[in-house]
């Protein structure tokens, strides 16, 4: 219980203090709080158990054709994750940029929503990382994997979707359909590669 509740704190507040650097980057035109909660919340629970669900039906159809648990495993890590949990992040911010199109006017809010959502779905994918890590090895390779994956990569799913929602933020902001089609897939590809 003990190592939960650390992986549960070391994990979100982080996450936390981070998206407070996000928000305060459109301190000139400032996002709304509600909102801003409910795309952090969707990155730390809808995508995250979406993600989880279906790299693990993947991950077992690739197991069931080819008889390889490391071919398997390897799909997952290195394309199925990228591919899902890229597009799970995406479509937090597309609907923002759908339904709430009045607070989706800039590249930069493309780049604040990109930042909340994909901070929600790393502070939840912490959590599982620690507490993973403590049951396998103890406290020490805990606090090693809060050290790489919190301080030193707590960024990255943040700088990932980035990509994503400059690509829906320059559609959003762009008349010609080519553009308005052409941007979200090229970011959302961006993001995923970089995540691979």
């Amino acid at each position: 219980m003990l190592a939960f509740s650390a992986a549960l704190l070391l994990s979100f507040v982080p996450a936390w203090l981070y998206a407070y650097i996000v928000y305060w980057f459109d301190r000139f035109e400032r996002e709304p709080k509600k909102l801003l909660f409910v795309v952090f919340l969707w990155g730390a629970f809808v995508a995250t158990i979406g993600a989880v669900i279906a790299e693990w039906i993947l991950g077992e159809s690739v197991l069931a054709l080819t008889q390889d648990e490391s071919l398997a495993d390897l799909a997952t890590t290195s394309f199925f994750a990228p591919l899902v949990e890229e597009s799970l992040k995406g479509i937090a911010i597309l609907l923002v940029a759908w339904v709430f199109r009045s607070e989706f006017d800039t590249l930069l809010d493309g780049i604040v929503y990109a930042g909340i959502v994909a901070l929600g779905f790393a502070a939840t994918e912490n959590v599982f990382y620690l507490f993973g890590g403590y049951d396998e090895k103890g406290w020490g390779f805990f606090f090693a994997l809060f050290f790489l994956r919190v301080i030193l990569t707590g960024w990255n799913h943040a700088a990932f979707t980035a990509f994503t929602g400059i690509g829906i933020a320059y559609a959003r902001l762009n008349k010609n359909v080519l553009i308005r089609v052409g941007a979200p897939f090229a970011g959302w590809t961006l993001a995923v590669v970089l995540h691979g």
